[in-house]
């Protein structure tokens, strides 16, 4: 379950007779008390309506809903208890600051324009999920309208809001993994092509591809980076970058640069996660394109290679199976 939980349902507004008639009507609906507005001010406990003003004209907001031909949305968004005391939502105000804070970016999801957009909420600290009711809706009939799409708009503005502190110090953290990776990687790669020249390589497999990679350059014209070649020379990097990703100490690198990505997206979806191939991670361009600029300068001592005989002895080499052959 994602730390912060929210739900958007939606009403009719056209007055009381209207809000019986659909609760009456919808098969397997849940029945509320007459008058959503008024149920949230009157339940125990509650800390009471408020809007983008301080103070909150009940009868007149009931008024104006009664009156209201279009749906009213009802977001309920929640916490876990230990999550609301300890970041200090465990009271209506610290909400109240916070929807206030969004709300334009809430009627942006619900495609309301900022000045049409009309909303009050209660916030409930009871049981194991503190929480806030949010009635949310447009003065002008026909003019909202909210997706899953927009729905995950509200909850991320909220999240990164809520946990914002705690999510820039996982960010800081991944961002150095992530340079330590990317380090790495120059490290290794420099290794490989040193050791291919001197014929004492043991990753036929990677070398094979670099030589397959730096013919296929040869035939590249304009700027030799990854965004620019054409998708079969862009295949053959994607399958080196793969394979560099089995060195141990790439792989450590990478799974820790991964574990700090799943804390991030747990902030907004908590599921299971298989780790994807280092060559799918946009992050990690940069590798791709040192792999190409190692090719480019395999491609410069081409040949040195072929007097040598290393290219003929890597492709014998490739040959023979391998644990981590594609």
């Amino acid at each position: 379950m994602a730390k912060l939980i929210v739900k958007s349902p939606y009403i009719k507004g056209n007055g009381a007779s209207g809000y019986l008639k659909y609760i009456g009507t919808r098969e397997g609906v849940e029945l509320l008390p007459s008058g959503y507005m008024e149920y949230m001010t009157k339940r125990p406990r509650s800390h009471g309506l408020f809007g983008d003003e301080d103070h909150v004209d009940m009868n007149a907001v009931m008024k104006e809903l009664n009156e209201c031909p279009g749906n009213i949305w009802t977001h309920i968004i929640s916490l876990k208890r230990g999550d609301a005391e300890r970041l200090g939502y465990d009271h209506a105000k610290a909400w109240m600051n916070l929807l206030r804070a969004h709300r334009n970016e809430i009627a942006e999801a619900m495609h309301i324009p900022p000045g049409d957009f009309r909303w009050y909420a209660a916030s409930h600290n009871e049981g194991d999920h503190p929480h806030v009711h949010m009635m949310a809706w447009s003065a002008e009939p026909g003019q909202a309208y909210l997706s899953r799409g927009g729905i995950q708009k509200i909850k991320s503005a909220l999240t990164n809001d809520i946990f914002m502190q705690e999510m820039l110090h996982i960010y800081e953290q991944k961002s150095a993994s992530r340079d330590e990776l990317v380090r790495q990687a120059r490290e290794a790669m420099k290794t490989l092509i040193s050791e291919m020249r001197q014929s004492i390589g043991d990753h036929p497999k990677v070398e094979l591809l670099m030589i397959t990679l730096a013919d296929q350059l040869g035939a590249v014209s304009g700027k030799k980076k990854y965004g620019y070649l054409p998708k079969g020379v862009k295949k053959t990097v994607d399958k080196i970058v793969n394979q560099i990703e089995r060195l141990p100490i790439i792989d450590a690198c990478y799974q820790v640069w991964w574990e700090f990505q799943c804390q991030i997206e747990d902030f907004y979806s908590e599921k299971e996660r298989r780790r994807p191939p280092l060559s799918q991670q946009k992050e990690f361009r940069t590798i791709k394109n040192v792999v190409i600029q190692e090719a480019k300068n395999i491609r410069m001592g081409a040949a040195t290679f072929e007097d040598t005989g290393i290219a003929e002895k890597i492709e014998a080499d490739a040959l023979s199976p391998l644990p981590y052959d594609c």
